[in-house]
């Protein structure tokens, strides 16, 4: 599909040494990290500098209708920027730019290709009094990519998902058009995105499908000088649950509340999951762990929500995890939670992650932990209240062997078992779904609906380059 003459045309957009067609380089680029969706070779790889050389790359693409495939790190935990169809991964690593950050506002203006690693190490060394709400993903990951798929921060309690911490955007469209979203629209302020029509919605939870975002501002937060972690531990999600919900609802200076289920907490640990008990209810042991982190900015302030946090959940028959240091834990997870799936070479791991109502919490766990129990594997189960508990995500992981094809397809018809019984449940939609997912929410969804993605997906993406083949628009 990619000639000579089109690797020409794309030198000369960013020069011979960051575009290529060799197979040892297009072959980094086929597979998502982790999980074992389908793969798909690209044609070329080219790293652009800036938006305007994303720009040149977009048109190019159209007038030879070669798909593009937005791409950071390839650890995507999803397999949302797998080039299924072939064509242009646009890898934008080369964009990782701290903008600025406005410390007044408390937001920062980076780069489409920004890791974790760029923006923590810029705020500890620039402006310590600062924090972003990071995921629990290893440093390399894109931030912006993490924000579009609505990844789960650690101060999620405080700002929801990673949507609703993007402030602006800077978006070249399938087009190849440039367009700003945002206050930053009108002026050099990326403050937010009132009290304007809010067009944000069009590059949110698309997955690269409608533009390739170069630059977005993303809220930040004081870092308080009182913080306490604490690690909660219960026999059954049925009686945790309840507790923390309750807790969720308190207004106690809580920034982040994690539930786990004993597979997933042993993970956190960097347990092996040959020695973790395939039920551990049989074994007497707790399968109920919350994780809860809070601040303020006074002692005697901290010291009112500490108490307050331990006297429910004590009174709700929850004990704190013994010889376990929740901060020394939280202060290596993302590196940590790799135990989740390489327990072994060649280890490998896919989930069904949702969000839903809390109210749901503790029957999602039952249903999934029931399928997998079934089919003799460990569930690893995971829940994060946000934006003050207003609404959570749940997910079951399910590892696997990725050398092992029978055990890949096992796993994923497990997941697919535990996505039919969890749609039981009002309210459950799953996030960074793969092709089988997407296609249940296209039956579900009204037909006007429908049509109404796909007009906005023809608008910004005439010729459908943009991703094809991911996301709720079928790009075939």
């Amino acid at each position: 599909m990619i000639n000579n003459e089109i690797i020409t045309e794309l030198e000369r957009i960013v020069g011979e040494d960051y575009i290529s067609n060799e197979p040892e380089i297009t072959f980094l680029y086929h597979y998502d990290f982790i999980t074992a969706e389908p793969e798909g070779i690209c044609d070329a790889v080219i790293m652009p500098n800036s938006a305007e050389e994303v720009q040149e790359i977009v048109k190019l693409a159209n007038k030879f209708r070669i798909p593009i495939v937005p791409w950071v790190s390839g650890i995507n935990f999803g397999a949302t920027a797998n080039p299924v169809k072939g064509g242009i991964v646009v890898d934008l690593r080369r964009l990782n730019r701290i903008i600025e950050v406005n410390s007044d506002d408390m937001y920062a203006v980076i780069e489409g290709g920004t890791t974790w690693a760029d923006l923590q190490g810029y705020l500890q060394k620039n402006h310590p009094d600062l924090r972003a709400g990071i995921t629990w993903s290893p440093p390399g990951t894109g931030v912006v990519a993490s924000c579009l798929c609505y990844g789960m921060f650690d101060l999620g309690m405080l700002g929801g998902t990673g949507a609703e911490f993007i402030n602006g955007l800077e978006v070249v469209l399938g087009s190849g058009e440039l367009v700003k979203v945002g206050s930053c629209c009108l002026s050099d302020c990326w403050y937010g995105r009132q009290p304007l029509p809010d067009l944000a919605g069009l590059f949110i939870g698309w997955e690269g499908s409608t533009g390739i975002v170069t630059k977005a501002a993303v809220k930040l937060w004081p870092k308080l000088p009182f913080r306490k972690d604490y690690i909660f531990l219960g026999p059954t999600m049925d009686v945790g649950i309840p507790v923390i919900l309750k807790l969720s609802k308190l207004g106690l200076g809580i920034c982040d509340i994690v539930i786990q289920n004993y597979g997933w907490l042993q993970s956190s640990l960097g347990g092996n999951e040959k020695k973790v008990p395939i039920d551990p209810r049989e074994k007497k042991l707790p399968d109920f762990a919350a994780i809860i982190t809070t601040q303020a900015y006074t002692e005697k302030q901290h010291e009112a929500q500490c108490e307050a946090i331990e006297m429910v959940c004590k009174e709700g028959k929850l004990v704190e995890a013994p010889g376990v240091n929740p901060e020394e834990l939280l202060g290596t997870m993302p590196i940590q939670l790799w135990g989740c799936w390489n327990f072994s070479r060649g280890g490998g791991g896919e989930w069904i992650g949702s969000y839903c109502s809390t109210r749901d919490i503790t029957t999602y766990y039952n249903l999934a932990r029931k399928v997998a129990l079934n089919h003799g594997h460990t569930p690893q189960f995971y829940s994060r209240l946000l934006f003050g508990g207003h609404y959570c995500v749940a997910r079951t992981n399910i590892n696997f062997n990725k050398n092992d094809p029978k055990d890949i397809e096992s796993a994923r018809n497990i997941l697919k078992e535990i996505h039919e019984q969890v749609q039981s449940l009002d309210g459950v939609v799953m996030y960074k779904a793969p092709e089988w997912a997407h296609q249940v929410y296209r039956d579900k969804t009204l037909p006007s609906t429908s049509e109404l993605i796909l007009k906005i997906k023809r608008m910004l993406d005439p010729n459908n380059i943009m991703n094809p083949g991911h996301g709720w628009v079928k790009g075939d």
